[in-house]
């Protein structure tokens, strides 16, 4: 049986803690590193995390867990650059995600006969006000 008590130990949350942290780690790298390599090179810069993943996921502790954050996002990133676009749409990987009928990240104008001042009642002609 899963225990609250079992889940919230420090090492557990070292650990998450520790797993992001890498993945943001791993986003730095991308940002900051990746453009300075050369030309020739930059088609390995999506393993760039991995590479520093690796050195880190050696340690003990926190620092373990942050390289091993930088691992998973790498390999997530080299996923996302190298499998072909069909596949990847199959898969549902990198595009929209449908949530309820409306696409997360889309705007509702094209949402059929929705305007943005549609269902606003705290105009002053509403009566809202109005005690």
């Amino acid at each position: 049986m899963i225990s609250v008590k079992n889940i919230l130990k420090k090492e557990n949350l070292v650990g998450a803690a520790g797993l992001g942290a890498g993945s943001l780690s791993a986003e730095v790298v991308l940002s900051k590193v990746a453009p300075m390599l050369p030309a020739g090179a930059a088609k390995f810069a999506p393993a760039l995390p991995i590479l520093a993943g690796l050195v880190l996921s050696n340690s003990k502790g926190f620092l373990g867990h942050v390289g091993k954050g930088m691992i998973a996002q790498g390999v997530a990133g080299v996923a996302k650059a190298y499998i072909p676009a069909d596949t990847k749409a199959s898969l549902g990987i990198g595009g929209d995600v449908m949530m309820g009928s409306v696409m997360m990240g889309e705007s509702l104008a094209p949402v059929a006969g929705f305007s943005s001042d549609s269902y606003d009642y705290t105009s002053a002609a509403a009566g809202e006000m109005s005690y």
